[in-house]
């Protein structure tokens, strides 16, 4: 039986997650936004959020979930929407990371595709700080990443590594791990 938290938190992001298929499904002149590139980074931020609730990290008293940012100079995605958000009693902020040491002071990190020569060595410290993995990246998940945006026929889905999850002290809730297709990799 769930609790009446736990149901509210499934249906916020099962609504979030609706509204993210939605404005990927829908043209853009449709949403009033011709042409706009941040209409992709806003759905992404909502999923980075929503996934956040559904996660527990080994310090669950922290005051401060930081979202590092992994990717070129000039193209990485804007999480700027989600800056300052409360998620349970947590704050969430934003950094842009340049380098794999400075993964060690998030509590999860956006891989941009162009980082792909980075993933072991980004992986190995992730695993030993607990720090969550996400990405769109093609084969993300199988190579040891933790979650894996992926557009499908038309719609957002993502993908779980649940042993990359565990192998980096994560808990991930069983709610989200529903929605998720299950992933075996590294």
């Amino acid at each position: 039986m769930l609790s009446s938290g736990s149901s509210k938190q499934i249906c916020l992001f099962l609504a979030s997650v609706s509204i993210c298929v939605t404005g990927m499904l829908m043209p853009k002149q449709a949403m009033g936004l011709p042409g706009d590139p941040g209409a992709e980074d806003l759905i992404r931020s909502a999923m980075v959020y929503n996934f956040c609730k559904f996660v527990q990290w080994p310090d669950d008293t922290q005051d401060t979930i930081v979202l590092g940012v992994l990717s070129d100079p000039g193209s990485q995605t804007d999480f700027s929407s989600i800056t300052g958000k409360m998620v349970q009693d947590a704050t969430i902020e934003i950094r842009l990371v340049t380098s794999v040491d400075e993964i060690r002071n998030c509590d999860l990190i956006f891989i941009d595709e162009g980082q792909s020569s980075i993933l072991r060595e980004a992986f190995a410290v992730s695993q030993s700080e607990a720090v969550l993995t996400i990405s769109e990246m093609d084969e993300f998940c199988s190579q040891g990443g933790i979650i894996q945006l992926v557009h499908r026929r038309g719609k957002l889905r993502f993908f779980i590594n649940r042993s990359a999850a565990r192998d980096s002290h994560l808990v991930l809730s069983s709610q989200l791990l529903k929605m998720a297709k299950i992933v075996e990799g590294k």
